[in-house]
């Protein structure tokens, strides 16, 4: 069987394995073609072009995009462009600088309820702990500072750390979810936006986990219709984690709206076994194009060439 997961992050951003890591338990789980999508970054791509002789499987170039569409934070995966478009690095700059400004409001807005605590403060040990999760990667991977992208989840272990919380649910419930933090949103571009840079950089604009936003079905259709006007191209069907009756509504706005089919485990810790790598369904539902109908998944019997030609 031909596993394929398009979504997964690495400490490039808020996952917890670096990205050589994330690769060798792909492999060992029988994971064959991978996406990896962190958020708002390609280190990881660039990482592994250094260790093409340890990556035994395909390696498809992918960036996870946060963005806004009628109050919501929608996230778009861009899939399958080239790393040395000559846009990328806008796209990564301008949405680097959005995430490090809303990382700067999320600790200043726990420290209006953490009294002990200054903004800066927060924001500088939370980054700090970023620093060392990646110094210690055990294959070297470790971004400069200014490159590092922090999100919720490192300011929910730093509450953790700190013994606010006791695990992630609770640091989410109590400090971090929208109502508390304040509006997130305002940091990100329009999905529009999002689409058109996918678009210009060549790649495949995927609607990311649509069933995870706790929309009507009403506000999802408006969404996904939306998203294919403004020339997105495919949404994610299947992750780790859904249940038939999830898949099935979803493989039904796919067709309902012509769009083809993608799927990912949103691959984040080890600890996670119900979202583990390669944790997917043995197949998308019929009817549906997957994503990947082109790119000649399986047909290649060099896969060093597969690989250079997918990235």
């Amino acid at each position: 069987m031909t596993v394929i997961d398009l979504h997964s992050h690495t400490t490039a951003s808020d996952g917890t394995l670096d990205p050589l890591e994330l690769c060798l338990r792909a492999q060992e789980r029988n994971v064959h073609t991978l996406a990896i999508t962190d958020h708002d970054t390609v280190a990881a791509h660039h990482f592994l072009l250094q260790h093409t002789t340890q990556v035994k499987l395909q390696l498809i170039t992918g960036i996870e995009l946060s963005t806004t569409w009628s109050g919501a934070e929608i996230h778009i995966v861009g899939l399958n462009f080239p790393l040395n478009h000559n846009d990328l690095t806008m796209v990564v700059k301008a949405q680097s600088d959005a995430r490090r400004r809303r990382s700067q409001h999320i600790a200043q807005r726990l420290a209006r309820r953490l009294s002990q605590w200054q903004g800066e403060q927060i924001f500088q040990q939370v980054l700090d702990n970023a620093i060392a999760q990646q110094k210690n990667s055990p294959h070297g991977f470790a971004l400069h500072p200014d490159e590092i992208q922090i999100g919720r989840p490192h300011f929910a272990r730093w509450l953790i750390n700190q013994q606010y919380c006791q695990d992630m649910d609770s640091a989410f419930r109590k400090y971090l979810d929208n109502s508390k933090i304040g509006n997130l949103k305002a940091f990100w571009p329009k999905m529009s936006q999002g689409v058109a840079w996918i678009r210009a950089l060549g790649g495949i604009a995927v609607l990311a986990h649509p069933g995870k936003y706790r929309m009507t079905a009403t506000k999802l259709r408006a969404l996904i219709k939306d998203f294919k006007l403004a020339g997105g191209h495919a949404m994610e069907v299947q992750g780790a984690n859904h249940s038939h009756s999830q898949i099935q509504q979803m493989a039904n706005y796919c067709r309902e709206f012509n769009l083809m089919a993608s799927q990912g485990s949103d691959f984040h810790n080890p600890n996670y076994p119900w979202a583990d790598i390669g944790r997917l369904p043995p197949a998308l539902p019929q009817g549906l194009t997957p994503v990947w109908s082109n790119w000649g998944i399986g047909e290649a019997a060099d896969k060093n060439t597969t690989r250079q030609t997918l990235l």
